[in-house]
């Protein structure tokens, strides 16, 4: 609906009205909500909802305040599983009455650089990321020294002392790749790009602790990024004593194992047993359902968010809090690609 011009503009004296507490107490739960019980806080909210109160950003800025937004760098929102994380955070930020400024790096970490910087300029309150560095940058650690908390997802910085929220990474690949053991698997190759990166240098770990534990040698392909995925598969497999089951380290490479298979003609898991981190939108509706190990994106950004606003509404420097890390489970979500005939819920998949 277009919004009347003639309606005059909601004030802070209007919710504190309406609410029946003191304009202060307004400014309060508007600016993070200290010192103020939750239930005076829940019909501050009600009633800033009811009469559609807008804080002036522009205003709270100018007097040098932290602006209602929190910043969120993602690698790419065209993996569903940072556009779901990155849905998570906006989730909780529009619970708390902020707005979420979402920027993509594009994996590259100059252009990260680029947007903590703009997002610094905005005034944000607090900053969420899925990190390209494995280091703290002088610039990232200058950022957190300023006052802005920070928050990771899924990765770690070394040398920041920023809280963070990761997954059992290692702990879900060994049961996966024990499960492709349990089938009676002896040659499982493990296949993946950005191997750099701490959640798949984790599952790699996990990967090979199984075999190891299992008294079988290791097949690491590591390749440099997705589009080399059918290459390598073609090279590897097209031998006599190629593996007889596949461990991909996420959805992206599983995707593109999952093409280059069906161009060869392979089929799952008659001629090759698979296993994936990273369950796919689609995995239960393939012809042949695929076996993952499921993280949480959702849980993840959700868990992420909520840390952050807690650093944000206690008022205490970031310098001077704990470090907090929280790890996720993982779930192994058993399908028929790993030689199963049942899914998760059949009686025979739960006994493995």
């Amino acid at each position: 609906m277009p919004k009347d011009p003639t309606r005059k503009k909601v004030t802070i004296s209007d919710v504190a009205r309406e609410a029946g507490v003191a304009q202060m107490t307004v400014s309060r739960v508007v600016n993070g909500g200290n010192y103020v019980s939750a239930s005076v806080q829940k019909r501050v909210r009600e009633a800033i909802e009811k009469l559609g109160y807008q804080p002036n950003e522009a205003a709270r800025i100018l007097k040098g305040q932290k602006a209602r937004i929190i910043g969120l760098i993602v690698p790419t929102l065209a993996d569903t599983f940072f556009s779901t994380c990155a849905n998570a955070v906006q989730e909780v930020a529009t619970r708390y009455g902020y707005m979420t400024l979402i920027q993509t790096s594009s994996s590259r970490t100059e252009v990260e650089t680029t947007e903590i910087d703009m997002m610094v300029s905005r005034n944000v309150a607090g900053l969420i990321l899925i990190p390209m560095e494995q280091k703290a940058s002088g610039r990232l650690a200058e950022v957190q020294a300023s006052g802005v908390p920070i928050v990771t997802l899924d990765r770690v910085v070394k040398g920041l002392n920023a809280n963070e929220v990761l997954v059992e990474n290692a702990l879900g690949a060994e049961e996966a790749v024990r499960h492709l053991i349990w089938h009676g698997h002896k040659q499982i190759a493990c296949l993946g790009y950005d191997t750099e990166l701490l959640s798949i240098h984790e599952r790699i770990q996990g990967y090979t602790n199984a075999m190891r534990e299992a008294g079988l040698q290791p097949q690491i392909w590591k390749v440099d990024s997705s589009k080399s995925i059918p290459a390598i598969l073609q090279r590897k497999l097209e031998g006599a004593q190629g593996p007889t089951a596949l461990f991909t380290l996420n959805n992206v490479t599983t995707i593109q194992t999952l093409h280059a298979l069906q161009t060869m003609g392979i089929k799952l898991p008659k001629d090759l047993a698979l296993a994936g981190f990273d369950d796919l939108e689609l995995a239960s509706l393939l012809t042949v359902p695929i076996t993952v190990v499921r993280q949480s994106a959702h849980e993840l950004g959700r868990t992420g968010a909520k840390l952050l606003f807690d650093m944000i509404r206690s008022g205490v420097s970031p310098k001077e809090m704990p470090k907090t890390r929280l790890i996720l489970p993982t779930e192994l979500v058993i399908r028929n690609s790993c030689g199963c005939k049942g899914t998760v819920e059949d009686p025979l998949a739960k006994s493995h």
